[in-house]
């Protein structure tokens, strides 16, 4: 798959509708160009079904996430239908109509709801980007080469590699999303927009990005591809469809550290390991202080890196103890490794302590 660089607003509306499936406009086509159809560059006709997998009638991708939901880009436009798990583009699988359009505001990420349920099994949703070098599978009908375009019939599957978000700043990535790798041969292209980047294996994957165009001005189909990160999106797209977020994976240290009064910062660790990839968008830190005066204290969280991230600053607030979730976007960093929770009192004469405190995937 390859993809464009990035024109007008409008000129980019039209050429993303292409982008995964094959036919409208595509996130990387002119504005006046008639459809084009977008294809996996330097990829093979798949090697399993993915029954996620929805071809849309605007010409883009999609993924099916809950049984009457599918996400896509917002770029596409409307669709009228979307055929589900088929490994040919016009035939096969379910098809089903879209009744509904929900759009998710500042992004380029939609959801469409289909009029009946499909019995086909959604994808799992990323909580945490993949960390940068881990393999990344994408899928699509889009071009199979540019500039001229040869559309495949059979659904196109290429693994690539994820890079740091900053890489794709030049497509206007943010830290939440997902950043791919690609050259001239080996991309997105036109006919690939909305469609899914995936981590994982064989009949077990997971579902990180939503093709939204270009990563750079390197020109149509030429290096990498942005896409949406899910992981950022997750809690929006499980409160549209009625699906909720699996309990993450806590992180826990229950030994009790004395707070000095008015004195240096003390700090507990907790270790985390096995987790996949980037801490979550939304990271959970509870936290539980014993004190007499909270305003007194200042709460850091720190990462593996050392990067700190301010959870509570001073204040005046009189009340006893703090037992409080804060939620750090903590997508930037490496999920394994030894995090730290760090207080300090910052007043004289009430002392406390820690007396847990964990991290929740």
């Amino acid at each position: 798959m390859r993809t464009a660089r990035l024109l007008s607003r409008a000129a980019f509306i039209g050429m993303a509708l292409a982008l995964v499936t094959g036919a409208g406009h595509d996130a990387f086509a002119a504005p006046d160009d008639p459809p084009v159809e977008v294809q996996v560059i330097g990829g093979h006709n798949a090697t399993e079904v993915y029954p996620f997998h929805a071809q849309m009638s605007n010409g883009c991708g999609g993924s099916l996430v809950a049984p009457q939901w599918i996400v896509t880009a917002t770029h596409c436009g409307s669709a009228g239908s979307a055929r589900l798990g088929s490994n040919t583009r016009s035939s096969g699988g379910e098809v089903r109509s879209v009744d509904r359009v929900v759009n998710r505001s500042g992004t380029d990420l939609t959801l469409m709801h289909l009029s009946q349920p499909s019995t086909l099994t959604p994808v799992k949703m990323a909580t945490a980007n993949p960390a940068a070098g881990s393999p990344v599978r994408l899928i699509g009908y889009g071009c199979t080469s540019w500039p001229s375009c040869s559309n495949p019939s059979t659904l196109q599957e290429i693994d690539l590699t994820i890079l740091a978000s900053s890489r794709c700043a030049a497509g206007g990535g943010a830290s939440t999303d997902v950043c791919v790798s690609g050259d001239r041969t080996h991309s997105a292209c036109h006919g690939d927009s909305g469609g899914p980047a995936l981590v994982g294996t064989r009949g077990n994957w997971t579902l990180v990005g939503e093709t939204h165009g270009p990563g750079d001005n390197n020109g149509e189909c030429a290096t990498t591809t942005l896409y949406t990160g899910i992981a950022a999106n997750v809690a929006w797209i499980n409160q549209q469809t009625g699906g909720t977020t699996p309990p993450g994976k806590k992180f826990e240290n229950t030994d009790n550290l004395d707070i000095p009064d008015n004195g240096a910062a003390v700090t507990s660790q907790v270790t985390v390991s096995g987790q996949a990839g980037n801490a979550p968008a939304g990271l959970k830190v509870n936290v539980d202080v014993k004190h007499p005066y909270r305003g007194d204290l200042v709460l850091d969280l720190v990462a593996p890196d050392g990067s700190t991230y301010r959870l509570k600053s001073s204040s005046a607030d009189s009340a006893d103890n703090i037992l409080t979730t804060y939620t750090v976007n903590a997508s930037s960093e490496v999920a394994n490794g030894a995090w730290k929770l760090k207080v300090q009192d910052v007043g004289p004469q009430d002392v406390g302590y820690l007396d847990a405190w964990s991290v929740e995937f």
